[in-house]
C-alpha cells in the first residue's frame, strides 16, 4: 500500500502541538474551541471544529517523559463495561476521565478524528471505542509510537475501527506492556489496525495487520538503549515524516533490518 506521507504529516504536527501551550496551540490552529488539562490526569487534550466540512478533530498529549511512558503501562488489565472487552487499567482510567470531560463540546453529527502520541495514542484508541459505541462517527485516525491497550479478544472487536499506527522501528514503546505471567490470565496484549513502521530516510514498511513482535519483561528492559529514548519522542517521528514527503519507498518486513539506523 502506498502510504500518503503529507496525510501522515497532518496528524503528527497536531499529536506533536498537543505538548505546547494554549497559546501556541490556538496559534498554530485556529479552530480550536477547548484546552484543558483534565483534572487527576496529566493529558491535555485540544479540540478543533473547522468552519468548514462535518469533521472534529480531537489531539491528546502524551508522556514528556520517556520512563513515564513505560510506567504508564500496566500490566494489569481490567474490564471494560462499557467495551465488554478487557483493557489496560491505568490507560482506561484516563480515558473515562477525559472523555467525561470532552463529552459535552462534541457534535454527534459531526465526524470524529483522533490523534495522539504515546500514552495520548492509548487514549486515542480508546476513545474511538467509547465513540463508537455511543454511536459518533469516527473517522480515519492516526496514532504514534502507541502502546498497546487490549488482547485479542479486545482486537476482534474493535479491529474495524479507521485506526492507523505509526511506530518508528527503534521505539520499544510499542512493545508495552510486554509479555508476562498475567498473560496466562486474559490473554496476551496486541495492537489492533494496520501498522506504518518509519525506518531512516525514504524508506518504510506497511503491514495490513500488525505481525506480533513478541518480547518477555527481560529482553524488553535490556532494550531500553539511547537509541530507543531517542526514536519515542514525537521530534523524532516528526523527522521521519519529513523526510518521505517527497518520495517514499516501501520495502517488506522481513528485510527492514537492512535499513535500521542503528
Amino acid at each position: 500500500m502506498q502510504v500518503d506521507f503529507k496525510e501522515l504529516r497532518w496528524y503528527a504536527e497536531r499529536a506533536s502541538t498537543a505538548y505546547q501551550t494554549e497559546q501556541q496551540i490556538k496559534n498554530s490552529f485556529p479552530d480550536t474551541v477547548r484546552v484543558t488539562t483534565v483534572k487527576n490526569t496529566e493529558v491535555q487534550y485540544f479540540l478543533e471544529k473547522p468552519k468548514t466540512g462535518n469533521r472534529q478533530i480531537l489531539s491528546i498529549r502524551g508522556t514528556a517523559n520517556f520512563r513515564n511512558a513505560i510506567e504508564d503501562a500496566e500490566y494489569l488489565q481490567v474490564k471494560n463495561k462499557k467495551l465488554g472487552i478487557y483493557v489496560d487499567k491505568g490507560f482506561d482510567e484516563d480515558t473515562a476521565l477525559i472523555y467525561q470531560d470532552v463529552l459535552p463540546f462534541l457534535d454527534k453529527d459531526k465526524e470524529v478524528i483522533l490523534t495522539g502520541h504515546s500514552l495520548g495514542a492509548a487514549i486515542s484508541t480508546l476513545l474511538m471505542m467509547y465513540l463508537h459505541e455511543d454511536g459518533f462517527k469516527v473517522g480515519r485516525s492516526v496514532n504514534f509510537g502507541q502502546p498497546k491497550v487490549t488482547n485479542d479478544v479486545g482486537k476482534g472487536k474493535y479491529n474495524f475501527l479507521p485506526l492507523l499506527r505509526v511506530v518508528d522501528e527503534n521505539d520499544v514503546v510499542p512493545l508495552l506492556p510486554p509479555a508476562s505471567l498475567l498473560d496466562s490470565v486474559h490473554g496476551e496484549y496486541t495492537h489492533i489496525g494496520p501498522e506504518v513502521i518509519l525506518l531512516e530516510g525514504l524508506f518504510y514498511v506497511y503491514q495490513d495487520e500488525h505481525m506480533l513482535r513478541k518480547t518477555n519483561s527481560d529482553s524488553f528492559w535490556s532494550n531500553l538503549t539511547d537509541v530507543s529514548v531517542g526514536a519515542h519522542v514525537i521530534k523524532h517521528y516528526m523527522h521521519n515524516i519529513n523526510s518521505k514527503l517527497d518520495s517514499a519507498t516501501q520495502i517488506p518486513f522481513s528485510e527492514r533490518e537492512k535499513y535500521i539506523d542503528k
